[in-house]
């Protein structure tokens, strides 16, 4: 009886992995074709998995992996579709809940749903207690700090995890630098590179290449935008004024070439002198 019984727990997970595997390919098929993706409630799961919950936080992270690796973004926009993103999003909550302290998980909400800007409050809230968790990790407060003042303006929280970062880390100057940006409200774009050039170093150590491209782009569009507003910052300087168009920059030559925008759009100032793109408006 007591083999029987100590058979139960496998033969539950065995269940829940073959029916996780069994939902996964319906992540690539359209909206018409089904009426929403399945993934199991967090209370359910954990109940399921009893001992196994690390094992069942892998697998979650890897159905959003596998789903993020082989499905294709609309081409028009570079986004997945809407059902899709709650599909990978409740897959990662699911996994940090089982499992708090695996990072994986983080870093892929942070890589693309955070700038998809997908539940941006939400999902930077899982980052953050994941910073809370991990008391040793200086990256997730980074992420979670960087995410409170690109994204959601709260500085006061973006100050607090930025200087977590820096102690965690001890005492980085590059962390310290970004809280003291913060603190004084300097350029988002130019800090907004910064991150993105260290969220590409860590996704290469992580040999994490699909993730990699996808930042890349969202980089090169990041610095033909600075490119641009620097040239604006000197226009405004010289005339009290901001520029209309971009090509006033460059018929003054302040803006020696424009940028090619690397999603197929362009460039373009808004009625507020901002600098913005046709493909992935800010």
């Amino acid at each position: 009886m007591r083999r029987a019984t100590s058979v139960i727990p496998w033969c539950v997970l065995a269940f829940a992995v073959v029916l996780y595997l069994s939902v996964l390919p319906l992540a690539a098929v359209k909206r018409q074709q089904y009426e929403q993706l399945f993934v199991l409630p967090t209370g359910v799961l954990r109940v399921m998995s009893f001992q196994f919950k690390e094992v069942a936080a892998d697998i979650s992270f890897l159905n959003a992996l596998v789903f993020f690796g082989g499905t294709k973004t609309q081409p028009d926009t570079h986004k997945y579709l809407p059902e899709q993103y709650e599909w990978m999003y409740n897959n990662l909550k699911n996994s940090a809940a089982l499992d708090p302290y695996f990072l994986d998980p983080y870093y892929l909400m942070n890589a693309i749903l955070i700038w998809d800007r997908y539940k941006l409050e939400e999902v930077n809230d899982l980052i953050a207690k994941g910073a809370d968790t991990r008391t040793w990790d200086y990256l997730l407060p980074f992420y979670a700090g960087f995410n409170y003042f690109y994204f959601l303006n709260d500085d006061e929280q973006s100050f607090y995890y930025l200087k977590q970062a820096s102690k965690r880390s001890g005492g980085n100057p590059f962390y310290d630098s970004l809280a003291s940006r913060v603190a004084y409200k300097a350029d988002k774009t130019e800090l907004a590179i910064m991150y993105l050039e260290e969220q590409i170093r860590e996704a290469e150590l992580k040999g994490l290449k699909a993730s990699v491209t996808s930042l890349e782009r969202r980089l090169e569009l990041l610095k033909g935008i600075r490119q641009i507003e620097v040239a604006v910052e000197s226009y405004q300087k010289l005339f009290n004024r901001p520029p209309t168009s971009i090509d006033e920059l460059t018929k003054l030559k302040l803006l020696p070439t424009v940028p090619k925008e690397p999603n197929g759009g362009s460039y373009y100032l808004d009625s507020d002198g901002r600098v913005r793109s046709t493909k992935d408006l800010k």
